[in-house]
């Protein structure tokens, strides 16, 4: 009795430390003119960016993280390659965000007609409150902009930290 009211307890403590993780808005780092010359449609991305959020949620189900708000930073090239920044607060660990990359780098991405296709998506771990930052930066990003002859490039930004 005493083994299973002990069972009972601890799986209560691990359903209560799970991580919740919630998704929100989108930021899209080019314009749909751009977008659409790339071949990105609503229903495509829509169908992408569910998939996403399952497969990361998912992924996390079990994992006990610290309270955290930001974006997942999504990348992908028309080659079909996938990459993964985070862009939270506070940092999310290496482990969780190296998981975080391979679940998605599974799944399939929309086809890109040509370069690179970037986007994010507002992700809130273990709290209901969402990041107020308006535009998302990962670490990293400032740096790489300096070495940039046009900063503004996300797909020269992202090519710079993300050689073929």
């Amino acid at each position: 009795m005493k083994s299973l009211l002990a069972a009972l307890l601890l799986s209560c403590c691990t359903l209560v430390q799970a991580a919740e993780v919630r998704f929100d808005n989108f930021y899209f780092y080019q314009s749909e003119a751009v977008m659409n010359k790339k071949g990105i449609t609503v229903d495509n991305l829509g169908r992408y960016s569910r998939g996403v959020q399952s497969a990361v949620y998912k992924a996390l189900k079990s994992a006990k993280l610290s309270p955290s708000a930001g974006y997942l930073v999504i990348a992908v090239r028309s080659d079909g390659d996938v990459a993964t920044w985070l862009d939270m607060k506070p940092a999310v660990h290496e482990y969780y965000d190296n998981q975080i990359y391979e679940t998605v780098r599974r799944l399939q991405p929309p086809l890109i007609k040509e370069g690179i296709f970037v986007f994010a998506i507002k992700m809130a771990i273990d709290t209901p409150v969402h990041t107020k930052k308006a535009v998302p930066n990962p670490p990293g990003f400032d740096e790489a902009r300096k070495k940039l002859a046009d900063p503004n490039s996300i797909e020269h930004l992202v090519l710079s930290m993300w050689p073929e």
